[in-house]
């Protein structure tokens, strides 16, 4: 019988899950915080947080349920993964979220450091290595997926301070940081087509089968269509603040 749950220990599945659960309250809290800006009350700021996060939890669990079935766990392209959940998401995101009258009113009232500290939880992806030591992920796609989302997470805290503290430079770090977090997902991305293309050529497993079983389907099932959104979010924002400095 098939098994379609990570071969990593089980503490560090257990440690997976809680740390990935955890960063969806960075999101949850900066939208919070944002409808409390905006002057909604204490309650409604509270449902916007439990919604964000109820959002997220039911479709990790739509997502953990076809995964533990082993629906992902075929070699295709783009990837099983992609077409039934990163896809949709995606979707949902840039199509209908990101174009709501309550997500407008939040992204006014956000700051814009806050939306870069939301980054934060990319040091989830430390996960990466840890199935590279286990030699569940290859070196090249581990280091290369790990490198990039600490890096964009360690960055977010200086570059959220200069934007604080009105650096001269602080817009052109904020360019730089952006377009360093973009690039990341879609070099991931690029390599993981590499690996499915190789995959179907050669009729093997594929190198990257943690990542269509549970729970570390999670990362491709969330992370590329969430963070290009916030790294998009951002790119708004800075629009924002240049059309209100114009105004001033």
């Amino acid at each position: 019988m098939a098994n379609y749950i990570s071969g990593m220990p089980l503490w560090a599945i257990i440690l997976f899950v809680i740390s990935f659960l955890y960063s969806i309250t960075f999101i949850a809290n900066a939208a919070k915080q944002a409808a409390l800006n905006a002057g909604m009350s204490a309650g409604k700021a509270r449902n916007i947080w439990f919604g964000i996060l109820g959002f997220y939890v039911i479709y990790l669990a739509y997502v953990s349920y076809f995964s533990l079935k082993g629906v992902f766990d075929v070699n295709s392209l783009p990837p099983k993964v992609m077409v039934w959940a990163g896809f949709p998401l995606l979707i949902i995101l840039f199509g209908f979220i990101g174009n709501t009258k309550l997500f407008k009113q939040l992204l006014r009232a956000a700051t814009l450091q806050s939306l870069i500290t939301i980054h934060i939880f990319r040091l989830v992806g430390i996960f990466f290595i840890l199935l590279y030591f286990y030699h569940l992920l290859p070196g090249k796609f581990a280091f290369s997926a790990e490198m990039g989302d600490v890096i964009t997470a360690l960055l977010a805290i200086p570059v959220a301070r200069m934007v604080t503290k009105g650096k001269p430079r602080a817009t052109a770090a904020v360019y730089a940081w952006n377009i360093f977090g973009i690039l990341d997902i879609l070099n991931i991305l690029v390599l993981v087509a590499i690996d499915g293309q190789n995959t179907a050529l050669t009729g093997s497993q594929g190198d990257l089968r943690e990542m269509t079983i549970f729970p570390f389907v999670w990362f491709p099932a969330f992370a590329p269509a969430t963070i290009l959104f916030l790294h998009t979010i951002v790119f708004r924002k800075l629009y924002q603040v240049k059309a209100a400095a114009g105004a001033n």
